[in-house]
């Protein structure tokens, strides 16, 4: 294992030669000779030119230093150069201070497969970029969530030097080295340098996105003024500074101090505890946006006093008694062992019960409460315990039988034994009454006519009357 920190940069490499496997001076020499002088000469290589590297050392005659490479050794030494890239991408200095050959291989495995990954994530922003957009930032109430996506729109697009471009607009103007980070990629966002030749590409991609989101709109005017230098951060800064100003600050701390104040936890009628808990971490984001976080302690506190169902007040009561004995608990455990108390409440319980109650029941039958055909149309029938659906519900279906031009089914005289009708067979049936009502109005009408002159011609008289009908007798008797 290396111990010393004084050691040069030649030697240094020729070290690292030694570990990939060029075990003779001759052959370190070699190596060293044709490309490797420098970690900026390794910074600039590229498996292409490994690979000439191997040809050329193939080709060479014996006298002239000819030399096969291997499989072992070329792949090792693409991953030295993404190795060294790996400490550029970090503003750090390639060391190999407390390393062995056992150790500097595993990082040698590891440079080559974040190597993998950026080439994945490079052919992922082709199909993923589209669908990441903000879309155009139209006015100061989208700034907030606007922001947050451009931020991993640019994430998603790789620079030209490997970082993703979100890295231009970060925060920090200075690489913060000595902080932890959850993954390789997030250290590389938050510590890539703001300098060089790839920054310069970069600035100029992202400068372009920004562009091109704002050209039309109100937003575009602030970024006019930063046209002549194609810089993308100094371009977000001029939109940060106009929507996220002192004065969006103080809107924004606004906001979290009305949720402070009234969001409470009271029953899921009232308030779905899923939404309290979303409304609870929106305000913990604007306090810590805006430079005013609450610390985890105070989070918990601010839990258990927002909760007021008496039904969660044992649950409160045990977490209380766990930290009282010195047990650290943070938001998101608390949050967790509640929200399982909350899903033991008996108007949860119940709701749930009959949610599966309702569709375990077959869709086609014509007695279902519900509003909806399997289909998903809504029924115009006859629906079963229509006074105890919610008005919702109810407009919802005389809205769609207007839109159908249906009357609601009725119930038809007793020639009919009470029958339902359905609506085509209802609107026949008007019909035919409405006929029969004008046939009887004309046939009332004749008989009326023919009783006010009884002595007519024969031309009135019915043919059946000529056999003996009434007519006939009323003529034989006056006869006599």
């Amino acid at each position: 294992m290396i111990t010393a920190t004084n050691l040069s940069e030649e030697a240094i490499i020729k070290q690292m030669l030694h570990w990939i496997g060029f075990r003779t001076d001759t052959a370190k020499n070699s190596i060293f000779d044709d490309g490797l002088q420098s970690f900026n000469d390794i910074k600039q290589m590229s498996a292409e030119d490994v690979n000439s590297m191997a040809t050329s050392f193939a080709n060479r005659t014996a006298s002239n230093g000819r030399m096969y490479l291997g499989t072992r050794r070329i792949k090792y030494l693409k991953a030295l150069a993404h190795w060294v890239q790996d400490f550029y991408r970090t503003s750090s200095i390639p060391t190999i201070v407390g390393l062995s050959e056992e150790i500097f291989k595993r990082q040698m495995d590891r440079a080559a497969a974040r190597e993998v990954i950026r080439k994945n994530m490079v052919r992922q922003a082709k199909t993923s970029a589209e669908a990441a957009s903000p879309g155009p930032l139209q006015k100061e109430t989208q700034w907030k969530h606007w922001e947050e996506k451009f931020t991993n729109y640019a994430r998603a697009h790789i620079g030209a030097s490997g970082v993703p471009l979100s890295y231009v607009i970060r925060d920090n103007d200075t690489p913060l080295t000595s902080t932890s980070y959850p993954d390789f990629v997030s250290r590389t966002i938050a510590c890539a340098p703001l300098s060089g030749e790839f920054y310069d590409a970069d600035k100029t991609t992202v400068f372009n996105m920004i562009v091109s989101f704002t050209t039309g709109q109100p937003s575009g005017d602030w970024v006019k003024e930063t046209l002549k230098f194609s810089d993308g951060r100094r371009s977000m800064q001029a939109l940060r500074n106009h929507f996220a100003g002192e004065g969006n600050a103080t809107r924004n701390l606004a906001e979290a101090e009305r949720l402070y104040q009234s969001i409470h936890y009271k029953n899921e009628r009232a308030m779905n505890f899923e939404v309290f808990l979303t409304q609870c971490q929106r305000m913990f984001n604007i306090f810590d946006k805006e430079g005013e976080a609450m610390a985890e302690e105070a989070k918990v506190r601010f839990l258990f006093r927002k909760i007021e169902h008496p039904g969660l007040q044992g649950a409160i009561e045990a977490l209380k008694a766990s930290i009282a004995t010195g047990t650290a608990i943070s938001y998101t455990t608390a949050a967790n062992h509640i929200a399982t108390a909350v899903s033991e409440l008996p108007e949860v319980v119940s709701r749930n019960t009959r949610n599966i109650s309702s569709v375990s029941q077959d869709d086609n039958d014509s007695t279902s409460s519900g509003i909806y055909n399997k289909d998903g149309s809504i029924k115009t029938g006859h629906i079963s315990g229509w006074k105890s659906l919610p008005f919702k519900d109810r407009k919802a279906v005389i809205d769609e039988r207007k839109r159908l031009g249906i009357r609601f089914q009725k119930k038809v005289g007793s020639n009919d034994g009470g029958r339902k009708l359905s609506p085509s067979d209802a609107n026949r049936l008007k019909q035919l009454e409405e006929q029969n009502s004008k046939y009887k109005r004309r046939i009332k009408a004749l008989t009326r006519k023919n009783n006010s002159n009884p002595d007519n011609d024969d031309q009135s008289i019915d043919a059946g009357d000529q056999f003996g009908g009434k007519h006939a007798k009323k003529k034989a008797k006056k006869g006599s």
